[in-house]
């Protein structure tokens, strides 16, 4: 008798655990009840997701009003509250958005050891299983190109991250190209120049003469860039001195950090040549690429003789944007190199990660998932006004109006390069490209990227993820290694001096653990390599 109050309690207990936990039960199959896993809407009561990325100047941050955008969103009951920063910016808002633990439902544009290391930390969810049940247009591109999901995948074998990828062959080509004003090289009486040296005498010509026609034979500039910059920086001159401007690169399976080798003291050596003949523009070590846009597109008339990007026409002027001609293949260095990188194809894999803050992954993976749609993925990358689908299902190009550069034109409805999409060669194949001019290449056609194959090294560090701990140890030495080698790069192409502080300048590298800041790219090239030849 003494026992039946405890009984009794007990089986009170019992019962409201049994009824809280129906009680929760019934609750979550409610919650469930508003996501749809197949068809439209994706809810059934609207919801919102805070996005934050960076957005190209071309396109605005109006990303709601961007036609790509919209038919994403369209019967999804899904609306996005776009939080976006310039490119210029993005890099110290997107670490102090991290550092503070404020997190929007959504990333964009992270580097992979962030990826890597807010996977491990549990700020980022793991996003594998939301693949395989709510994004088919993504697992069907994943499994097309196996290593786009190696490049996603991180050491402990869960995906953090959604990649933008685009695995066209051409994209091989190096983005950063040579482009000179054919113009000013007949009004000087000089071809265009095949070898660094005749590159040299070009600009001389350049700077000496009043090339704009306005009376002033000293407010020319020869040669412009972007100190630094992947695309729009100086990078394509050290191929002529068999190197290639990366921090590590790879030579018969051994990882190479570039700037303690001769052939990057001979590019500085050559560079700095130009730089002190007043050659190469001072601002090129300052100046950001929108300032350089407006540089060389700004005037009524061409006023640079030559610059480094992409493509020509999609920056300069209306006024002259054919003045450029075509990129210019690798020049022939002192020693007769001339060579270009293979590139990885075009992938960023850490476009897009959903954060720990998020209470509606699945809603959010199948929302992201549209744009992995192969039509979808092609609009994202090429513009949905610049496509006409025809009966073939092939798509023509819409030509820019006179109105827009080509690349305003291409960027006006899409976020283009910022965020994500999933570009396959099948797609490129059905795009009708307009043909080249008569003795015209352009990056964007075939016929510069095979125009490149005899000249490409295979030399680029491949895309792959680092373990956390490798992560930590690259963020260990990477900051200091570089601030200091872009400090005396930057240094010796302004005042010379390298040969002289060479040495000194090696013997502060290996102060600085550079042998132990290799052996970590080594060490995970190896792994990734062994992984490779188990599959």
């Amino acid at each position: 008798m003494r026992n039946k109050p405890a009984r009794l309690i007990t089986v009170i207990l019992s019962t409201v655990l049994l009824l809280a936990g129906c009680s929760e039960d019934g609750d979550s199959k409610k919650a469930s009840a508003n996501f749809h896993e197949t068809g439209l809407p994706i809810v059934d009561q609207p919801i919102t997701l805070t996005i934050a990325g960076t957005y190209d100047e071309r396109t605005g941050t109006k990303w709601n009003e961007l036609e790509t955008i919209k038919e994403i969103n369209a019967g999804t009951n899904v609306s996005i509250n776009w939080n976006l920063t310039p490119g210029t910016d993005w890099t110290t808002k997107r670490n102090l958005i991290i550092a503070s633990g404020d997190l929007p439902d959504v990333l964009l544009k992270l580097s992979s050891s962030q990826v890597v290391t807010g996977g491990a930390d549990g700020m980022f969810i793991p996003l594998e299983n939301l693949i395989g049940k709510y994004a088919p247009n993504l697992t069907n591109f994943l499994d097309s190109y196996p290593e786009v999901r190696q490049a996603i995948t991180a050491p402990d074998g869960h995906i953090y991250s959604l990649p933008l990828a685009n695995m066209s062959e051409y994209k091989h080509a190096d983005g950063n190209t040579l482009w000179i004003n054919k113009e000013w090289l007949k009004k000087i009486g000089m071809d265009m120049p095949k070898t660094t040296e005749e590159l040299m005498k070009v600009l001389e010509a350049f700077k000496e003469r009043d090339m704009d026609g306005d009376g002033n034979p000293n407010n020319e500039i020869p040669l412009t860039g972007v100190y630094g910059d992947a695309q729009y920086g100086l990078g394509y001159l050290f191929g002529s001195f068999n190197t290639i401007d990366e921090s590590f690169i790879v030579q018969d399976d051994k990882v190479v950090f570039v700037r303690a080798t001769e052939e990057f003291k001979n590019t500085v050596k050559y560079l700095s040549s130009l730089y002190q003949k007043g050659l190469i523009d001072p601002d090129t070590m300052t100046q950001n690429s929108t300032q350089l846009i407006a540089k060389i597109s700004s005037s009524k008339q061409a006023s640079v003789g030559a610059f480094f990007a992409w493509s020509a026409d999609q920056i300069t002027n209306a006024e002259y944007r054919w003045d450029y001609g075509s990129p210019m293949i690798p020049l022939v260095g002192p020693g007769g190199h001339q060579i270009t990188p293979r590139n990885n194809l075009q992938m960023t894999p850490g476009m897009l990660v959903i954060t720990k803050a998020n209470k509606y992954p699945e809603a959010t993976m199948r929302w992201v998932d549209r744009a992995y749609e192969p039509e979808m993925s092609m609009k994202l990358r090429e513009g949905p006004n610049r496509l006409k689908k025809l009966d073939n299902g092939t798509y023509d190009t819409i030509p820019n109006p006179e109105n827009f550069t080509a690349g305003e034109w291409k960027v006006k409805e899409t976020p283009y390069n910022d965020f994500v999409y999933g570009f396959s060669q099948e797609l490129r194949d059905k795009q009708v490209l307009p043909a080249p001019e008569p003795g015209q290449l352009d990056p964007d056609f075939d016929e510069w990227y095979e125009a490149q194959i005899p000249y490409m090294k295979p030399w680029v560090f491949p895309n792959i993820m680092f373990t956390d701990t490798q992560f930590k140890s690259i963020e260990r030495y990477q900051t200091d290694i570089k601030a200091y080698t872009d400090k005396m790069e930057a240094k010796w192409v302004a005042k010379g001096g390298i040969d002289q502080e060479w040495d000194s300048y090696l013997e502060t590298l290996n102060k600085m653990g550079l042998s132990e800041y290799a052996k970590v790219y080594q060490d995970g090239y190896d792994t990734n390599k062994a992984n490779l030849e188990k599959k």
